[in-house]
């Protein structure tokens, strides 16, 4: 009875799986460069809030800044911010954060301001809000979220 090696099967399977990784390694890119994320960076997050609680606004930003320390900078790791609903009051440019905003943004963590809840604000507040510089508005937040997610983000809820 003859027997077959199993080492080239075991090789081409090998090749496949490498070259399929890297295929997929380049739609990735692909997708978070649609985003306007940092394709360089190794690790992607996007950060939600959606609460006016000063409190709850620190954490989100204190998160950011650990994530950016912890993981050795921008370079490492793309971190996106989402405002919507009562958390859109973060990105005012009245905030209390504000400093640490800015600060965040020049180390190159995105804000992203939801449109609807600007427009939100603007009703309830009877005039538009000032927003932050390192606001971009974005159609919907949790249409950015989606976004982010489909091209390869973790979302993270602090």
């Amino acid at each position: 009875m003859k027997t077959r090696s199993l080492f080239p099967a075991a090789w081409l399977m090998l090749l496949a799986a490498f070259s399929f990784g890297s295929a997929a390694h380049a739609a990735d890119t692909s997708k978070i460069e649609k985003v306007g994320g940092n394709t360089l960076a190794q690790e992607h997050l996007v950060l939600q809030i959606t609460e006016s609680d000063l409190q709850r606004q620190n954490l989100v930003l204190n998160v950011a800044n650990n994530v950016l320390k912890a993981r050795g900078g921008p370079d490492q790791i793309d971190v996106e911010v989402v405002a919507f609903g009562p958390g859109i009051s973060m990105l005012f440019a009245n905030n209390h954060h504000a400093e640490r905003i800015q600060s965040l943004a020049d180390q190159g963590v995105r804000f992203s301001a939801c449109k609807n809840s600007i427009a939100g604000a603007t009703r309830k507040l009877g005039k538009e809000p000032e927003m932050n510089s390192a606001a971009v508005p974005v159609d919907a937040g949790i249409a950015r979220i989606l976004d982010l997610v489909d091209a390869g983000y973790v979302l993270v809820r602090p």
